[in-house]
């Protein structure tokens, strides 16, 4: 019975030792998100803030390995700086398993010994477990806000004659917004052309710069095009080849289609295609008829794959 104890209050010791002066991280907490790593790890990436009801931002990103982990220095969380390591593991086609290891910069051995003390009420673990379940609360809700589902099979994306505008140098989140501003542009050129169109618009992006998050793109009307009229203005004429390519199905605004563009790069990566990394959207809603988004709204997204 003495060596049982004896050995006890020295593997206790020996775990104390490992916790206070060894273990990187003071605090772990796991959750599940939906969809896969690409979209958590690019929703999460985003967040500037701790609180999205303030304006200010305290969260900057240090370090990120896309889809797989990111680590966040976040400030205005306690006396200082705290680091945030998230790390993301596919579960399923629907569900990730987000791992968040929060470390902070200073009093850490405190803050440690406050966490191991069960007579001591610890203002750092409560604040953080606030901090944590808004944070999976947030998460949740975000992503109310759109469905996204990727395809098992390589499809073959379709091949458009189109009439197009081009976009440069357009923060991913403004792709929208750019789209409503060019649609005129478009749809004068058919309405004084008096052209039929020949399926649904799409948007082609034609650059990606993913460390700034922008991109140049064509905004493109399929039509039937007569040989006798010509391209005018900002109105090009293009010929779209099909592909082999990855295909996901978003329902949602089509402000947030692009979160989908991640989860396809991520299936890319996991089954190891080589793609070009620009992906095709082909929208079946019309937001100037239906003014509110809608779960109902559907976009077709393509990510060509490269032979």
């Amino acid at each position: 019975m003495k060596k049982i104890l004896i050995l006890f209050l020295a593997l206790l010791l020996l775990g104390s030792i490992w916790y206070l002066f060894i273990k990187k991280y003071d605090y772990r907490f796991t959750m599940e998100a939906k969809y896969g790593p690409g979209t958590v790890f690019h929703e999460i990436l985003e967040w500037k803030n701790l609180n999205p009801d303030i304006s200010e931002e305290n969260i900057a990103v240090t370090q990120s390995e896309p889809f797989k982990n990111l680590t966040q220095k976040v400030y205005s969380f306690s006396d200082s700086p705290v680091e945030f390591y998230w790390e993301f593991e596919k579960r399923n086609d629907s569900l990730t398993e987000v791992v968040l290891n929060i470390r902070s910069d200073k009093n850490s051995l405190a803050n440690r010994l406050d966490i191991m003390n069960p007579f001591v009420k610890s203002n750092y673990i409560d604040s953080l477990k606030q901090h944590l379940l808004a944070f999976r609360l947030r998460l949740q809700n975000e992503q109310k806000a759109y469905r996204i589902q990727i395809g098992d099979s390589i499809v073959t994306s379709p091949a458009l004659d189109c009439i197009c505008h081009t976009s440069e140098n357009v923060p991913v989140k403004g792709k929208a917004r750019e789209m409503v501003k060019t649609i005129d542009i478009l749809e004068d050129y058919i309405l004084s052309r008096d052209l039929k169109l020949t399926g649904n618009p799409f948007v082609k992006i034609i650059k990606w710069n993913r460390k700034e998050n922008i991109i140049d793109f064509e905004f493109c009307f399929p039509v039937n095009l007569p040989q006798d009229i010509k391209p005018y203005g900002e109105v090009k004429f293009r010929q779209i080849p099909s592909s082999t390519a990855l295909k996901a199905v978003f329902n949602g605004n089509y402000r947030l289609s692009h979160k989908a563009w991640f989860d396809l790069l991520y299936t890319a990566e996991e089954k190891k295609l080589k793609t070009n990394g620009l992906p095709l959207e082909v929208f079946f809603n019309n937001p100037n008829v239906e003014s509110t988004p809608s779960p109902t709204w559907k976009a077709e997204i393509y990510l060509p794959i490269v032979e």
